[in-house]
């Protein structure tokens, strides 16, 4: 059963965004317009996170399930997508959680910036 994203880690809306990965190839003829065709069946979608952390033990914490639970970044996990409300099934890109960013002049706050990705149907 896969994890749950934490829900003591806040997200941004500021950077949010959904980038879908194209499921046509196209072609470029010698005369006329170029042929596309469909090559895929599920689209990858990218969302770029800033994640807050209230607290140093929640940024810990956060460090923690990343490297034991989500096996470093690799694993799948339930989140709430921020567009839909629906629960889907993500990961963290290239398992790169970026960096710890202090959000004031002490580490008591602090953010860090990543992207997620899941699969979507396209048809």
């Amino acid at each position: 059963m896969p994890s749950t994203f934490p829900s003591y880690v806040k997200l941004g809306w500021k950077d949010s965004g959904e980038a879908m990965k194209p499921i046509v190839a196209r072609s470029e003829m010698e005369r006329g317009v170029p042929k596309q065709r469909r090559t895929q069946a599920d689209t990858i979608v990218t969302v770029p996170l800033t994640a807050f952390f209230a607290t140093a033990t929640d940024a810990a914490n956060f460090e923690t399930w990343v490297y034991t639970t989500i096996n470093g970044g690799m694993d799948w996990f339930d989140f709430t997508s921020l567009r839909t409300g629906g629960t889907v099934s993500a990961r963290i890109v290239g398992g790169d959680i970026g960096t710890l960013v202090p959000a004031q002049r002490t580490w008591a706050r602090s953010q860090r910036s990543f992207k997620i990705e899941y699969v979507r149907a396209a048809l």
